[in-house]
């Protein structure tokens, strides 16, 4: 098949109910294998046969076989550590699934998390192998104009396409198309997202604060309730006095977690926001780091770090929150809340833990909701590079994360008996002699890629196997955004768009760990806002408003 060069202009787009998209996946009983058939139809192959090497023997798949199998590459983000021979066991097992049913041998590619932005780019600038891979939305514009994404549009009428339409709904799957070119799929998970605290359980017990603040093990789903971030330096502060040595609060420099505290529509970029925190109401784009809305977040993060309940090096830190919470060397970290979430904490961290949410949120009479923007939705997108040897074939594979149980299964949970065992309920947890302290194989990253609500629910015994339909009833808490649909095209403005990003890398990560210390603070946010204005910060929010007015008008 010849390969399609994605370098098109990105324009703003339209998107239709993301409710009635989200509502239209199976959330029946986990692990239902219902629809995994469609990821291997024939439909739609044909066409790829014609380019083909003719000494090559064509099959409903194209030019492959199951002795002659294409060769994938597939990257993913991996947030906790793995077993390189359960991994490898784990590849073996897949491979023995998708070479007889798709004619594709797959050999995984796990991506840290603190290097993912600079290895894809690398990956995708120097040609390197590579087919399906996770697309941050806000890195979507710069390698779709730099060429490194292929256009799956021209997929979307096959059975493969249909089966990606199926779990998503029409509306999400289209959610990453770009001027008509599809970029990416986004995962099939929660859209709503409630910030908070995940802290020690045994630390909360022993001050006072799972009393204090009503705690309860595995109480996860959001009833309304909801605090002010200034109470987290209460809780803070009484951890400080009871362990001086210990880390109240873990914070990385290398993934920002502003989104947790503040209500904000980044618009794609964070070049020109809507201030939702302000004003619910607004359609108004502004300078994000000149609202009171950050400043104010900014300062309590300054004064937390000056406290000490901070990491001091949580600037440059990448241990991540799993590792310090195993080393017992911190007390919390800031996260997005939803049902069942404990349970994966304490799998990922090796101790339980509590949840409490925190935010100001939007007032309503069933308490305080979410704002569902854009980038909620396309928080990472599962797309094909143009390096793709053959993207027909990555695309079928991509269609089998979205419809096939048992291939999701095996990704995120490696291989039942092995790394997993299945509960009489029909949910799974650790096989005897394994935990989240000591497991070889657990990725549990369903919410970055593909269709985890086919795949099985992981429950140590607190989570029934009709927990995707909780999951989608904590979606419907959401409000939806004014500017919800709006993607900016930053095509005429990526010089400005390139300086802006390298400009906020200088500032960013000290200002929002905190780092930067209460006496910098306004210092370095007109350092940082000078920066910003002199690379070209208001031409790119006069454009930014422009196309969202003319995109309005067209609602």
């Amino acid at each position: 098949m010849k390969k399609k060069l994605v370098a098109g202009m990105m324009s703003a787009m339209m998107v239709a109910s993301l409710l009635t998209g989200c509502g239209s996946s199976d959330s029946g009983s986990a692990g239902s294998t219902d629809n995994s058939s469609s990821a291997s139809t024939e439909t739609g192959s044909e066409a790829a046969a014609g380019e083909a090497d003719s000494s090559v023997t064509k099959t409903a798949y194209g030019e492959y076989t199951e002795e002659n199998p294409y060769q994938l590459t597939f990257a993913y983000l991996e947030f906790y550590t793995q077993d390189e021979a359960a991994r490898a066991a784990v590849q073996d097992a897949i491979n023995a699934k998708t070479v007889p049913e798709l004619h594709i041998e797959v050999e995984l590619l796990p991506l840290q998390p603190a290097d993912y932005q600079s290895k894809v780019q690398m990956m995708l600038s120097g040609g390197d192998k590579l087919d399906v891979f996770p697309i941050q939305s806000t890195l979507a514009s710069s390698w779709i104009n730099m060429g490194g994404i292929y256009d799956m549009s021209e997929f979307m009428d096959t059975a493969e396409g249909k089966a990606v339409e199926n779990a998503l709904g029409e509306s999400l799957a289209h959610a990453g198309t770009v001027n008509g070119i599809l970029y990416g799929f986004p995962a099939n998970k929660e859209y709503v997202e409630l910030g908070g605290l995940c802290m020690r359980a045994d630390i909360c017990d022993e001050l006072g604060i799972t009393e204090e603040y009503g705690l309860e093990k595995n109480k996860d789903e959001y009833d309304g309730t909801i605090y002010d971030w200034s109470v987290a330096g209460d809780i803070f502060a009484k951890v400080k006095e009871a362990y001086p040595d210990m880390i109240p609060l873990y914070l990385q420099g290398s993934s920002s977690q502003m989104n947790r505290f503040i209500h904000v529509d980044q618009l794609g970029d964070n070049f020109g926001v809507i201030d939702w925190e302000s004003d619910p109401e607004s359609t108004t784009v502004v300078n994000k780091f000149e609202t009171d809305t950050y400043k104010n977040t900014i300062t309590m993060l300054a004064n937390w770090y000056d406290k000490g309940y901070i990491y001091k090096d949580a600037q440059t830190d990448t241990s991540g929150s799993a590792t310090m919470m195993k080393a017992g060397n911190t007390f919390s970290y800031v996260t997005a809340i939803k049902p069942g979430f404990l349970v994966e904490a304490a799998a990922a961290n090796g101790m339980d833990c509590y949840a409490i949410y925190f935010g100001t949120g939007v007032k309503s009479d069933r308490g305080t909701e979410s704002v569902l923007f854009t980038g909620n939705a396309c928080l990472y997108n599962t797309g094909i590079a143009n390096n793709s040897e053959d993207p027909e074939m990555a695309f079928k594979f991509i269609s089998a994360l979205y419809s096939d149980s048992e291939l999701m299964n095996l990704w995120q949970y490696g291989i039942q008996d092995v790394n997993y065992k299945l509960n009489d309920d029909g949910t799974i947890y650790f096989v005897d002699g394994e935990d989240g302290s000591n497991y070889k194989y657990h990725q549990n990253t369903g919410w970055s890629m593909g269709n985890q609500m086919i795949s099985y629910v992981w429950s140590d015994g607190s989570k029934s196997a009709d927990y995707w339909n909780k999951l989608q009833a904590h979606n419907d808490w959401g409000v939806v955004s004014k500017t919800f649909g709006f993607n900016w095209d930053s095509t005429q403005y990526s010089t400005q768009v390139t300086a802006l990003s390298n400009a906020l890398s200088t500032y960013r990560a000290a200002l929002e760990t905190g780092s930067v210390g209460a006496a910098n603070v306004e210092s370095t946010l007109k350092e940082l806002n000078d920066a910003l204005y002199a690379a070209g910060l208001q031409d790119v929010m006069d454009a930014k408003q422009a196309q969202l007015d003319e995109w309005l008008a067209q609602q």
